[in-house]
């Protein structure tokens, strides 16, 4: 056993301790035993670094400097939390974005620029066929992404910083872009009929093998790049399976767990062992619950209210947390709740405390664990707002 998930136990069994004696938890033992679904004295709190825009911190950290410097991320990483002590977790000090993913050691180019969040630019696919595309070699930004995770969790012990790793879907996106799309509508057509005609004229368009044969390269480098993670020393401990773009509108439910979710599971069974959770975006809390009989989507990545429908101002709606609070009762999984960048920015000071003293105290009556962070913070944002959210967790958000 390492020394990284020797001290991730130790704070699991101090945290249950603690809680029988009626003793206040640390941040990293709050977290991890909200993510265990176990008792908790408040409301455990999150910041994700990739989500706050480092102007916000400090105007000397821009995309270029932190995307080719690992050690100006973990810089950055201090400022923020020198500037938010009180939060409980964050995950992994990275503001390279996609740019540490592996798709740009297979062959995409990365637009990089100083304000705005590194996106592809020329995708490997487009300079050359499936047959010719190798597994990654650790150099370039996944090494820069991996020696970031490895100096995060050996600096930072205490917060709970488990490495993402890009599933297979999102990483067959950054190596074929939009196309990938096309494909798979291709694919789906071929197999649903059953008509030779049709399937003849489904040919004529393209190659209808193409969108599973790319899905399998992109399993066996999404394991690559995750084993990659484990040799070079990180705790693996509770790491998760990025497939955000096998999301509404771009692909149903029913299509995600029919075409996508067994690669999906492919990359979870290899790392089983670490309690990884596959992440999944639900998009109503119907959803939630009929997915969460697929054992990869059970844990808390796919348990949010991240692609929940929002209002003008950006909230989702109150009646799918109560919802989303009584699934969590039922199936033991805890509900993460995360306030929007609009509705943050945008937002009042009074609107934003009445909306975290809302789900607090609706967790705290049912005994539900909640986690509760911020997605996607935007340049105009005032950061004081992040203070009244972490305040009014601690104000509302403590259990009986």
């Amino acid at each position: 056993m390492t020394l990284k998930m020797f001290k991730i136990i130790k704070d699991i069994v101090k945290g249950k301790l603690k809680m029988t004696v009626g003793r206040p938890l640390t941040g990293s033992e709050r977290f991890l035993l909200t993510s265990l679904f176990s008792k908790i004295d408040r409301v455990a709190t999150l910041l994700v670094p990739s989500n706050i825009h480092p102007q916000l911190l400090d105007p000397n950290y821009d995309f270029v400097r932190l995307t080719n410097n690992w050690e100006a991320n973990l810089e950055l990483f201090a400022i923020m939390r020198k500037r938010f002590p009180t939060v409980d977790a964050a995950m992994p000090a990275s503001w390279l974005g996609l740019a540490g993913m592996g798709q740009v050691e297979m062959g995409t180019t990365m637009r990089i620029s100083p304000m705005v969040e590194p996106s592809p630019d020329v995708y490997a696919l487009d300079k050359m066929s499936l047959e010719e595309l190798e597994l990654p070699k650790l150099e370039g930004f996944l090494k820069n992404q991996i020696e970031l995770i490895v100096e995060t969790q050996d600096r930072y012990p205490e917060m709970n910083s488990p490495p993402i790793v890009e599933g297979s879907f999102d990483l067959a996106i950054l190596l074929r872009g939009e196309k990938l799309f096309n494909d798979f509508i291709l694919y789906k057509n071929y197999v649903k009929t059953t008509d030779l005609a049709q399937k003849e004229k489904i040919k004529k368009k393209g190659d209808p093998t193409f969108f599973p044969r790319i899905m399998d390269f992109a399993t066996e480098a999404s394991i690559h790049i995750g084993k990659m993670y484990k040799e070079q020393g990180i705790n693996m401990l509770g790491c998760v399976i990025v497939n955000q773009y096998a999301n509404p509108p771009i692909m149903s439910p029913n299509d995600f767990i029919t075409y996508i979710y067994p690669y999906v599971e492919s990359v979870w069974k290899e790392f089983k062992k670490y309690r990884p959770t596959a992440g999944y975006m639900p998009p109503s809390p119907t959803v939630a619950n009929e997915i969460s009989d697929y054992r990869a989507l059970s844990g808390i990545a796919c348990f949010n209210n991240y692609m929940f429908p929002q209002n003008e101002i950006g909230l989702t709606p109150d009646a799918y947390d109560e919802e989303m609070i009584q699934l969590s009762k039922e199936l033991k999984t805890p509900y993460q709740y995360l306030i929007h960048g609009k509705f943050l920015r945008d937002g009042t000071k009074e609107e934003i405390e009445a909306q975290v003293r809302k789900i607090c105290e609706l967790a705290v009556k049912n005994e539900v664990p909640l986690g509760l962070g911020v997605a996607a913070v935007p340049l105009g944002t005032d950061l004081t707002k992040i203070d009244l959210i972490l305040n009014s967790v601690e104000k509302y958000g403590v259990y009986k």
